[in-house]
């Protein structure tokens, strides 16, 4: 017995997988509690960049099968445990993924002691 999968059906994700919503993509970085954790891949076309936002080079993107002028958002957010998988990233990527999630955290600690990292007023 052979086993396909349709690309229109939902399926379980594991970390790593790129998984394509109506709206958006996103990267699975990892399952904690019977939830996902979401990356989510921004296009081009969004001029708001981020300083947790990782350029991907055009080989990472042929690899994981996304466009070439995308860039992950390294801040995870939990999201649901199936979705239609349209492709998977490479071991090195997600390690560059998880050096950025871990750095921005860092950043926002540090924030957040000062008060929420707001502006100072005078």
């Amino acid at each position: 017995m052979r086993l396909f999968l349709c690309p229109d059906k939902m399926q379980i994700l594991k970390r790593g997988d790129i998984v394509r919503f109506k709206r958006r993509d996103a990267l699975c970085v990892g399952i904690v509690s019977g939830l996902s954790l979401l990356c989510d891949i921004v296009p081009a076309t969004e001029n708001t960049w981020h300083r947790a936002d990782l350029p991907l080079s055009m080989m990472e993107c042929a690899n994981a099968g996304l466009r070439p002028d995308v860039r992950i958002r390294c801040w995870p957010r939990f999201g649901l445990m199936r979705g239609n998988v349209s492709g998977r990233a490479s071991n090195a990527l997600l390690i560059a993924v998880d050096g950025r999630v871990q750095r921005e955290a860092m950043l926002r600690q540090f924030e957040n002691s000062f008060g929420g990292g707001h502006p100072l007023t005078m």
